[in-house]
C-alpha cells in the first residue's frame, strides 16, 4: 500500500457577499472608551474549493481541526489543519489517526481533506493550499503516521523574511517552508530547514529494537536535555534582531512543550543555542498549580509550554497552560543543557496568572468580572491555551512598531478569548459575545475550542478551534 496522496487543484472561488458586521459590543469591552472594541465578521471565510474528480463529482474540502493560523506580510492567513491525518488500517488495526482528521460527518466520501496548509487573503477567498500528506505504508510498524509534515499539526508562523514554520504536538520536528514554493509544490511541498528528528523525540527511554519510534515521544519519559531532538513542540516564533547571546539574527524560539517542558533556542542554520523550563514538582511531585515555581511548567496535560511570543518590549512570553499563567522571560534568558546543569532554569520578569481566586481584587486578570461569571471561569478550566499581541505586526515580533498594548488570549477551557491589558494584567474584554465569562457554542462570537490567535496589519483578530469547532473566526477591529 503506498502513502497517500492528493492532487490540490488552485483557482479562487467566487467571493460571497460580506454580511454586515454586527454593531454588539461583548459586555466587558464596554467599561472604557479606550478600549479596543471587536465585531466577528460571519462571512469570513468564503466556501472553500470544491474541485470536481474524474467521477464528475464535486468533492468540497474538509479541514478537519484548524490547529494553527498565522499571518503574513500581505495579511494573508495561513492555517494548518488536521483533516488529512486519517491514519491507515493494516489487518483490523488503525493506526496513526488523528480525531481532528476528517470524519464521517463531513460528507464523507464526496467531501475530501483540504490541504494540510490552507490560505486565506484578507476578504477570505482560498488563494493556496498545499503540504505533503503522505502517510507510512504497512507494514512498518508506525504505518498511519504522517510521512513528510509533523505528526498531530500544531502551530505555525510565518517569519521576517517570510518563511512559513510548521510544528506538531505528536512529532520531534519543527519545518520550515518557502510558502511561494510549496504553493506551487502542492502535495508534493518540500522543506528548507528542519530541527529535530521525525517520529524520533527527546527522551528517556528510547524504543526497543523493532518498535514503533514514534512511542518515544510524550511527557512520561522527556528527557528535556537534548541539544538535537525535540519532544512534541506545539509552537515556534523567530527573532528578526541580533540574538542578545550569539549577536546573530534569526534565532528561533520553539516552545517544546507538550513532552519536553522547556524553551528551545537554535540558531538561524538549525543549530542548538540554549534552553530553559522544567517540569514543575512540589514537595517532589510532579504538578500542576498556580503555585508552581517560577520558571518551571506544569508537568502535565500538554501544553507545558503550548505558545511561545516574542515581544517589541525585548521580552519573551510563555504560555504555561496547565498552570492557567504566561510567564514572561528576557530573551537573554537559558544556557546550554550540559551534564551538571541538564535542566537549565530562568527566572520570569513577571507572571500573569489568568484564574487564581477569580473576581477577587487585586488577585488576577479576572478582578472586574461579576462573581458569578469569575466564578464559571475559574471553574472551567484552562485560561493560557495561546496569546498574541494587538496591535501587532506578526512576522516582525521584536521589530514589530505598534504599541502591543493588549494580550489576547485564547482559553480553551472557557471557550472564549480574553483581551488583557498588557501593563496591568487585568482583562477587561472579551472577543466572545458573552463577555467576562464562558461562551461555548457554535455560533459567530461563541467558541468551540479555540485553540490559536493571530492578528493581522489592519487590527483583526483570528481564532482557530480544534475538537468541535473545527474552524476559524475573523473578529474585525471596530472602534
Amino acid at each position: 500500500m503506498k502513502p497517500r496522496t492528493y492532487a490540490y487543484i488552485g483557482g479562487a472561488l467566487l467571493a460571497a457577499s460580506i454580511l454586515a458586521i454586527g454593531a454588539w459590543e461583548p459586555l466587558g469591552q464596554a467599561a472604557s472608551s479606550t478600549n479596543p472594541v471587536f465585531a466577528v465578521d460571519p462571512s469570513w471565510p468564503n466556501p472553500l474549493p470544491a474541485p470536481v474528480g474524474t467521477d464528475g463529482a464535486a468533492h468540497p474540502w474538509v479541514t478537519g481541526e484548524i490547529a494553527g493560523s498565522c499571518t503574513d506580510q500581505k495579511d494573508n492567513v495561513h492555517t494548518f489543519n488536521r483533516g488529512w491525518e486519517v491514519g491507515v488500517t493494516f489487518n483490523g488495526v488503525l493506526q496513526g489517526n488523528n480525531g481532528g482528521a476528517i470524519v464521517g460527518q463531513d460528507a464523507f466520501p464526496p467531501s475530501i481533506p483540504s490541504p494540510p496548509v490552507v490560505v486565506y487573503d484578507s476578504v477570505g477567498n482560498v488563494v493556496a493550499g498545499w503540504g505533503n500528506p503522505a502517510l507510512i505504508a504497512p507494514p512498518a510498524v508506525d504505518y498511519g503516521y504522517a510521512a513528510y509534515l509533523p505528526q498531530s499539526a500544531h502551530g505555525c508562523y510565518v517569519d521576517y523574511e517570510g518563511n512559513i514554520w510548521l510544528a506538531g504536538n505528536g512529532d520531534g520536528i519543527v519545518q520550515k517552508y518557502n510558502p511561494m514554493v510549496a504553493a506551487v509544490e502542492g502535495a508534493s511541498a518540500t522543506y528548507v530547514l528542519q530541527i529535530g528528528t521525525k517520529g524520533m523525540c527527546d527522551t528517556t527511554t528510547p524504543p526497543a529494537s523493532g518498535a514503533n519510534p514514534f512511542t518515544s515521544c510524550g511527557e512520561t519519559t522527556d528527557a528535556n536535555t537534548s541539544h538535537t531532538l525535540l519532544n512534541e513542540p506545539p509552537d515556534m516564533a523567530v527573532d528578526p534582531l541580533p540574538d542578545p547571546v550569539t549577536g546573530k539574527r534569526g534565532s528561533i524560539y520553539i516552545a517544546d512543550g507538550y513532552g519536553n517542558h522547556r524553551v528551545v533556542v537554535f540558531n538561524a542554520d538549525g543549530t542548538y543555542s540554549r534552553q530553559w523550563g522544567q517540569a514543575c514538582t512540589i514537595g517532589g511531585v510532579r504538578t500542576n498549580s498556580q503555585n508552581c515555581p517560577p520558571g518551571t511548567f506544569g508537568a502535565t496535560g500538554g501544553g507545558h509550554p503550548h505558545c511561545v511570543v516574542l515581544g517589541n518590549d525585548g521580552n519573551v512570553y510563555v504560555c504555561d497552560r496547565p498552570n492557567s499563567r504566561i510567564q514572561v522571560f528576557d530573551r537573554s534568558c537559558g544556557a546550554a543543557s550540559t551534564t551538571t546543569n541538564p535542566q537549565p532554569l530562568c527566572t520570569p520578569k513577571r507572571i500573569i496568572n489568568i484564574g487564581a481566586a477569580a473576581g477577587s481584587p487585586g488577585s488576577n486578570a479576572f478582578e472586574n468580572a461579576a462573581p458569578a461569571d469569575a466564578a464559571a471561569i475559574l471553574l472551567a478550566g484552562t485560561r493560557a491555551c495561546d496569546m498574541d499581541f494587538w496591535p501587532n505586526i506578526d512576522y516582525l515580533a521584536t521589530k514589530s512598531p505598534t504599541s502591543q498594548s493588549t494580550i489576547v488570549d485564547v482559553d480553551l477551557g472557557n471557550d472564549n478569548t480574553w483581551l488583557i491589558n498588557k501593563a496591568t494584567g487585568i482583562v477587561f474584554g472579551a472577543l466572545g459575545i458573552c463577555g467576562l465569562a464562558p461562551c461555548p457554542g457554535h455560533n459567530a462570537a461563541h467558541f468551540a475550542f479555540g485553540h490559536t490567535t493571530n492578528v493581522d496589519s489592519k487590527g483583526n483578530i483570528y481564532v482557530s478551534e480544534t475538537v468541535t469547532g473545527r474552524r476559524i473566526q475573523k473578529f474585525v477591529h471596530v472602534k
